[in-house]
């Protein structure tokens, strides 16, 4: 593939049969070979069974005739038509003049069993030799090798009708297999018109995949080209109206004659927008797959952030925190990725336990739990949690409520985004509940790597 994703084309191939036409001559022309050994192999078969057949009634005929030379018989030499049809002819040469009146052919024969074609004819002449003299036995296979060569043209007609079945069948299958590939091309282009912008040199079913291949990806890089500048251009008139409501957040905080309360919420203010931008440069980070520069982070203190971002929630829902992470405890990471991870199961906790507490501390050497005391989660929704846009309430509150559904239309992303983020940063989240007893409730386990205890001098924990 290119720099730009595209499939690259091959050489110019205008001209050359499609993929089916290939498929189609490849399996007829594989089939053609066999039909050809398998005519070759029957039509020489039959030529030598014939062959043999003669040789056999001239030996036949020999050995009759010998024996009654032996016996002392007249020879009468045979002139006549066997069962087979050819003519047979014998003689006993015991003079000169009677080895003249045989066929010119014959006469220079040695002993043995011979096989001559004069005059177009076919003659097998068995030479054999009696107390009297040379016998010669002449059988005209003539009509014989007319049945072998018929036997060949009937085969021969045979092998080509097969051939030709061979190439309806092929080339029907030829269909079969790249129709799927023709189908897909058709989809495609459909779905992606136009002209890519690499065009391909190829005419046959492969080419027009690859030039639908080519339009579909022009399509997702046009698509993605958009959504980048759209989500940049939000980003930033997002960013720039936060930055506004936090200068002016700011400056409302510096007026001494500001009443506590009002300074309170002002202050709420500028740690909601902070979350604000926190999550967008999260979400830039995690849409764009990149990693962010990490460093040390104090983990009690992103906790401590990650509270205050929905602290007014919680108090109004009846959920308290109970942070027991040490404050020496550091641990080299993505602080923007964290902070958006424990921010998501707090939410989590109000949306889900409250009202509860809910205890975050250490667990063993690498991880860090998030306990509550609600009403725990059920085992059959346990392997669910994690799926985007599920939701299974754990409070008593009846689904038909109002208050019930405006909720559920917020749940279901928390968690699949905080299982996301930890996928992408190689970190580990699991879930373990238990709905009775002392224990009761849901506690997850943020696994991180590495974590260690770390004094550190000048900064509040």
């Amino acid at each position: 593939m290119n720099q730009s994703g595209h499939i690259p084309p091959g050489p110019s191939v205008r001209g050359r049969r499609s993929l089916t036409e290939r498929v189609t001559w490849a399996l007829t022309g594989l089939v053609a070979v066999f039909a050809i050994l398998l005519c070759t192999v029957a039509y020489l078969t039959f030529d030598h069974m014939e062959d043999e057949l003669v040789n056999s009634i001239l030996a036949t005929e020999a050995t009759d005739l010998l024996a009654g030379i032996e016996e002392g018989r007249d020879f009468v030499g045979t002139n006549h038509e066997t069962d087979l049809g050819p003519l047979m002819q014998s003689w006993l040469i015991t003079n000169d003049q009677e080895r003249r009146s045989l066929p010119a052919a014959l006469q220079t024969l040695p002993r043995g069993m011979h096989l001559l074609e004069p005059d177009g004819m076919t003659w097998h002449v068995l030479v054999a030799e009696s107390v009297r003299g040379p016998l010669y036995i002449l059988y005209d296979a003539t009509g014989n090798e007319r049945r072998v060569v018929a036997f060949g043209l009937i085969v021969l007609a045979l092998g080509m009708l097969s051939v030709a079945a061979a190439y309806a069948l092929a080339r029907w299958l030829a269909k079969l297999a790249v129709g799927p590939m023709v189908d897909l091309a058709d989809r495609l282009s459909s779905w992606a018109p136009g002209a890519p912008d690499l065009q391909v040199r190829r005419d046959d079913e492969a080419g027009r995949l690859i030039e639908a291949f080519n339009r579909v990806q022009a399509k997702v890089e046009e698509s993605m080209a958009f959504e980048r500048e759209f989500a940049s251009n939000l980003s930033h008139e997002i960013r720039t109206a936060l930055a506004a409501l936090r200068t002016d957040a700011e400056m409302l905080s510096l007026q001494a004659q500001l009443p506590d309360g009002a300074k309170r919420r002002v202050d709420r203010m500028q740690l909601h927008v902070d979350a604000i931008q926190t999550s967008i440069a999260a979400a830039e980070n995690l849409a764009h797959r990149s990693e962010m520069s990490v460093k040390e982070v104090g983990l009690r203190q992103c906790l401590d952030e990650a509270w205050m971002g929905v602290e007014m929630e919680a108090q109004r829902r009846g959920l308290s925190l109970v942070n027991n992470v040490p404050g020496e405890v550091v641990a080299v990471l993505d602080p923007y990725a964290l902070l958006m991870v424990a921010r998501n199961l707090i939410r989590n906790a109000i949306e889900h336990a409250a009202p509860a507490t809910l205890t975050v501390a250490l667990r063993g050497a690498n991880a860090i739990s998030f306990r509550d005391n609600g009403p725990g989660i059920p085992a059959e929704v346990l392997p669910l949690i994690f799926q985007r846009y599920y939701s299974a309430g754990r409070r008593d509150t009846g689904s038909d409520a109002p208050d019930a559904r405006q909720e559920d239309r917020r749940r279901g992303l928390g968690l699949a985004i905080a299982k996301q983020i930890c996928d992408h940063h190689g970190w580990g989240l699991a879930v373990e509940s238990d709905r009775r007893g002392p224990d009761r409730g849901a506690e997850f386990i943020l696994s991180l790597g590495s974590i260690e205890a770390k004094p550190t001098p000048g900064r509040e924990i």
